[in-house]
């Protein structure tokens, strides 16, 4: 009993002395360094830099986090491999744990606050792409139980900006794309996603942590949902241009252009996706080459074949769901096209099934609308 006693000591002493990360400014900046060649899938060498961070912080949450964050990365699409998946989710839960034991600590409050907020929301987001919406919005509500206080400090730490962003955008956002968790959101304080995008734009400019997340998460809001690619565009030619060894950037930067009608520079990249083995990556070059193809008119049966390549090919929800609802409009359209009229409606109707970007719900529904 005694040992347990003096181990417990021990560990709150550790998580004392050595609580406030985020005014260490040496180990901060080793931080950033070690995310760079993170983001930019230079894992040995990331490993390598963050490791030091880890040592100086042995109990600190940051350590648990930036596990999860490193695990993450290493094993895209994460939510596809269980065994790795339940250890990201461990790590996490660990952050929270180490969290909540200086959480009542005046001076240690903000930390905490910063690390408590980003472990519920990953956790929130896995079980959002693992199609477990209630367990989503309820690890949300963990997350919201820490947003008021993390409201207090976003004005002098910018890296409060990134939750809060977040929470303004989806608090509106969720229940509109998944209305069977309307009930719950009921009990979550009100949002505003003008409010929600600015917040993950000033993120963007003002923080150092959320930086390369809030630029991520501007490229995907604003194709997903607010359909403006001028402004995806930006952000995806900003992370393709810092991290290029990153595919996952690759990929939506490529999508990015497409959608911008940079056909030419969007093929030059896509090349590059060919010679990867990976699914994610092999699905999106068919479906960005069958895009290009269809809509520069060059070759409509090479598109149509592309596109049906890619439907074979099975799906991630974190990564390329949205690939197969392009697949699908990309398909119908040509069906119009060839007046087969049946296949078209039978593909406009996949692509509905499938689909949660608003410009290619809108286009099917439109077109859909027009042949039936």
């Amino acid at each position: 009993m005694k040992s347990k006693i003096i181990l417990f000591i021990i560990t709150v002493f550790q998580l004392q002395t050595n609580a406030q990360f985020l005014e260490d400014e040496k180990n901060k900046d080793i931080t950033i360094k070690g995310l760079d060649f993170l983001y930019n899938q230079q894992f040995d060498q990331a490993n390598e830099v963050l490791n030091s961070v880890k040592i100086a912080y042995p109990q600190h949450p940051v350590k648990f986090l930036l596990n999860a964050i490193e695990l993450q990365w290493e094993n895209v699409p994460i939510d596809k491999n269980p065994e790795v998946l339940k250890k990201y989710i461990s790590e996490l839960n660990k952050c929270i744990l180490a969290s909540k034991s200086i959480y009542n600590i005046p001076k240690y409050k903000k930390e905490a606050t910063f690390f408590l907020l980003a472990a519920h929301g990953f956790i929130a987001l896995s079980k959002n792409y693992q199609k477990e919406y209630f367990d989503a919005a309820s690890e949300a509500k963990k997350a919201h139980n820490f947003f008021n206080e993390g409201k207090k400090y976003k004005n002098e730490n910018p890296e409060f900006l990134f939750a809060s962003g977040l929470y303004n955008f989806y608090r509106v956002q969720y229940p509109e794309s998944h209305p069977m968790v309307k009930p719950i959101m009921m009990f979550f304080e009100d949002g505003n996603k003008k409010l929600g995008l600015q917040e993950l734009e000033n993120s963007f400019k003002k923080s150092i942590f959320s930086r390369t997340e809030a630029a991520l998460y501007l490229v995907n809001i604003n194709i997903k949902y607010e359909s403006n690619f001028k402004k995806s565009l930006a952000y995806s030619n900003i992370l393709n241009s810092k991290y290029p060894n990153n595919y996952i950037f690759k990929i939506k930067h490529i999508e990015s252009l497409l959608l911008n009608n940079e056909y030419e520079e969007a093929l030059k990249l896509n090349e590059q996706l060919k010679s990867r083995k990976d699914k994610v990556s092999q699905l999106s070059n068919l479906v960005f080459e069958a895009y290009a193809e269809e809509h520069t008119g060059k070759n409509l049966q090479s598109a149509f074949i592309n596109y049906a390549k890619a439907l074979k090919i099975p799906h991630d929800d974190r990564y390329t769901k949205e690939y197969h609802g392009m697949a699908y409009l990309g398909m119908a359209r040509i069906f119009v096209k060839q007046k087969e009229i049946t296949k078209a409606i039978a593909f406009y109707k996949e692509c509905l099934k499938i689909a949660e970007y608003e410009w290619v719900i809108n286009a099917a529904k439109t077109e859909l609308k027009k042949i039936s």
